[in-house]
């Protein structure tokens, strides 16, 4: 991206032509020849949200196009668009999140890391970068499997445009030393970005705090695949301190400039800017039955924080989610046939200024409470389950709502922890709760990964006619079709991952 090219020429010489102040008068003070690295800081921050539309528009295709619609988070009748809701492939959408990672936020990321280790006073700028480093490949991998990670995006750097696929155990590894390390190399007496840190503006104390908490959430990935591995890492995790309220999600916050790069994607997707409101009847995407149905049951307060008809009702007995693997011909067999009686995003959620949330304190909590239940933590579950609980409904206030005090108290109350219950009871609460955060802050890839890694919520799939799977959800998505004829070590990640399919699962994914 950055790489310097250098040309050589002949230089004709005479004494009319030139002067000895040639070299100064010939600078353009306006275009540097070194991009500051609070540019490159901030920059890869905005990558990893990626964008509406343009060459980082990766997140939404995967997050809406597939994830929100493979657990039942959201439903569209669009068949030939919203594939998760069907379980079928569109290259497009499939390989969106992998193709525009590759060319934009990894590129820039590692560009960020080798421009910030040749100086020891960019410590901190280095250690933030490894941090997003691991933000962005955790979510590919989780997605894809086995991926290029170790010699990735240094096409620039040392000319490796076919870098090797990793296995995803390795990747894991690899990761969460990223995080330990780059938690502990924070120092205070060298240079901190400030402006151009949009998760917490220079504040480290916080970044350390975050690195464990991204820990947690890998080391509770491995739970099944390598648990060894899980309780140390949960236990590291957590004795080094997790963010500790929802001031600390973390999270790309927006200066609400309105231009699209620097504004919440999901708003310009769902909002009325884009396709998916103003055309819903032939484009959109929609919540879906099972979210609207279990949001009710729960007595959810979060419910008509994030859903409204198309009039704007956010009444909740009118909410009515769509069943997936419904199309436009399955639509005419339903009881209401009129798509603007079922539910959508709230305006409220799709105001540009609102922050990208990657994970929340609630999560942390969560995530917490099961450590603590499977042994590997000390404390009390109970106490971690009513914190992170609560705290998903007050983070709403950061998702254009609020629910008072008196709604969270009913909620607890109607949605108790079991603490005397059988683990499953207590998994399957704990990760309902996540699931449900996942849904009301449009994070539904996190929301799919962590399904599949504990079947919590219990889902019922589809048998959408004509669909790749058997009727079965997805577990992976496919690799892009381009990937086989431009790299050569694609092979040797189908020969150690499994066929590439739907339904090969990942490492972790026992």
């Amino acid at each position: 991206m950055f790489k310097k090219i250098i040309f050589s020429a002949t230089l004709l010489l005479s004494v009319g032509a030139c002067t000895k102040d040639f070299e100064t008068i010939n600078v353009n003070p306006n275009t540097p020849t070194t991009v500051p690295i609070d540019y490159l800081l901030g920059e890869s921050q905005l990558f990893l949200t990626g964008s509406a539309s343009g060459p980082a528009s990766k997140t939404w295709r995967a997050n809406f196009g597939y994830a929100a619609c493979l657990i039942q988070q959201m439903s569209s009748i669009d068949a030939t668009f919203y594939k998760g809701s069907f379980y079928t492939f569109l290259g497009e959408i499939n390989s969106a999140f992998f193709d525009n990672s590759y060319t934009n936020a990894v590129k820039s990321i590692v560009n960020l890391i080798d421009v910030a280790q040749k100086d020891p006073k960019n410590v901190n700028v280095l250690s933030m970068a490894r941090i997003l480093k691991v933000m962005e490949f955790s979510r590919t991998t989780d997605m894809y499997g086995d991926i290029p990670y170790s010699e990735a995006g240094k096409g620039f750097i040392d000319n490796n445009f076919a870098p090797k696929y990793d296995a995803q155990k390795d990747i894991y590894m690899d990761m969460l030393n990223e995080l330990d390390q780059a938690g502990k190399a924070f120092d205070a007496t060298k240079y901190i970005p400030k402006a151009a840190d949009y998760m917490y503006a220079g504040d480290l104390d916080k970044w350390k705090r975050a690195a464990n908490t991204l820990m947690l959430r890998l080391a509770m990935r491995m739970q099944k695949a390598d648990p060894a591995n899980a309780q140390s890492w949960a236990k590291k995790a957590i004795d080094g301190g997790l963010i500790n309220s929802n001031e600390e999600t973390i999270a790309i916050k927006y200066s609400n400039t309105g231009a699209e790069i620097n504004s919440n994607p999901n708003s310009w997707i769902l909002g009325p800017s884009g396709s998916n409101i103003t055309n819903i009847s032939n484009a959109g995407v929609q919540w879906a039955k099972t979210l609207i149905d279990m949001m009710k049951a729960r007595k959810d307060p979060r419910l008509p924080v994030i859903a409204m008809l198309k009039n704007g009702d956010t009444s909740v007995e009118k909410q009515k989610g769509l069943p997936n693997a419904t199309d436009a011909v399955g639509l005419n067999s339903l009881d209401d046939k009129n798509l603007d009686n079922y539910s959508r995003p709230a305006t409220n959620t799709m105001n540009i200024a609102l922050p990208w949330i990657y994970m929340t304190y609630a999560e942390a909590q969560l995530l917490k409470a099961e450590a603590i239940e499977r042994g590997w933590a000390t404390g009390s579950a109970l106490a971690s389950f009513e914190a992170g609980q609560s705290a998903a409904l007050a983070q709403m206030t950061t998702m254009g709502g609020s629910i008072p005090a008196a709604q969270i108290t009913a909620y607890a109350t109607q949605n108790p922890y079991p603490a005397a219950g059988t683990m499953d009871a207590k998994m399957n609460a704990i990760h309902t709760e996540i699931y449900l955060i996942a849904a009301s802050t449009f994070n539904h890839i996190e929301g799919w990964a962590n399904w599949r890694r504990t079947g919590f919520p219990v889902l019922v799939p589809v048998n959408y006619l004509g669909n790749d799977t058997n009727g079965q959800i997805p577990r992976r998505l496919r690799y892009p079709l381009s990937e086989e004829g431009i790299n050569p070590n694609f092979k040797t990640a189908i020969d150690r991952q499994g066929p590439d399919t739907f339904m090969t699962r990942v490492w972790w994914d026992k």
